[in-house]
């Protein structure tokens, strides 16, 4: 395997997710300029009662942590929150990836304003999720948007997938995801990725990783084939020196892989 025939890009975790994460976010981002960066948000949202679907930036701590209108207008004004639109205005000329989480109300009227939104940015945009049946949802509404899975295991005939619902695990036929990048998370060790990361691109799809968590994680993914990892501040800035490096070697004319890291 070879890495991809540009600079890694560095998805940085939930800093899209308020006014303060994409201020700190924005900052760490520039101290790597070896890299490529885009700004995640995780989009709940509300679509129903009175008014239009209202989708909002926030990571839930439950599946059923779900907050009403007036909860997050009022998180919006004191700044925890963030509209998706207000976001996106924000981030106006930066790559974003937008996470689909949970919401009350019609998911697809709350998926189709998510779509009309992610349309009028101006930058690129990726739609993520670990529900198989939002990212089947969001396709159908734009066959042209590009869409990303999480999952823990990835093998070319079957998928894990785990999302808020019912049955909480489920595998399902790898060539039915309606994706263009699978976005694995790390899970007991390398030796288990790099059979899913060849799989990935034997498949054509793009390889992602998440759950990078301590600053060696992250190197170790600069260094695999990957196109893109999520990073978080902390593990990000304690390993920048590292990580300056790996990217550094990814830029280099001769730079391959052929061995897990």
């Amino acid at each position: 395997m070879s890495y991809p025939p540009e600079a890694l890009e560095i998805l940085h975790h939930r800093s899209l997710n308020s006014p303060a994460a994409f201020e700190r976010g924005v900052s760490l981002a520039a101290r790597l300029p070896e890299a490529r960066h885009a700004h995640e948000a995780d989009i709940c949202w509300v679509a129903e009662g009175d008014g239009p679907p209202l989708l909002y930036t926030r990571h839930p701590h439950m599946m059923f942590d779900r907050l009403g209108r007036r909860a997050v207008e009022a998180g919006c004004r004191d700044g925890r929150l963030w509209r998706l639109d207000d976001a996106l205005a924000a981030a106006r000329g930066h790559s974003v990836v937008l996470e689909m989480k949970i919401g009350k109300g019609d998911r697809k009227a709350a998926l189709a304003e998510l779509v009309r939104l992610a349309g009028q940015h101006d930058a690129p945009v990726l739609i993520d999720a670990f529900s198989l049946d939002l990212l089947e949802i969001v396709r159908s509404l734009s066959p042209d948007a590009r869409l990303s899975v999480h999952t823990g295991l990835y093998a070319p005939d079957k998928t894990t997938i785990t999302a808020p619902g019912w049955p909480l695990v489920t595998s399902v036929p790898s060539a039915r995801l309606p994706v263009n990048v699978i976005s694995l998370r790390l899970y007991g060790g390398w030796h288990r990725m790099w059979p899913q990361l060849e799989a990935v691109q034997a498949a054509g799809l793009t390889p992602h990783m998440s759950r990078l968590l301590t600053p060696d994680e992250l190197v170790e993914g600069a260094r695999a084939p990957l196109a893109a990892i999520y990073a978080d501040p902390e593990p990000y800035e304690a390993g920048l020196d590292a990580l300056r490096a790996a990217c550094a070697e990814r830029l280099q004319p001769a730079a391959t892989s052929d061995k897990a890291p």
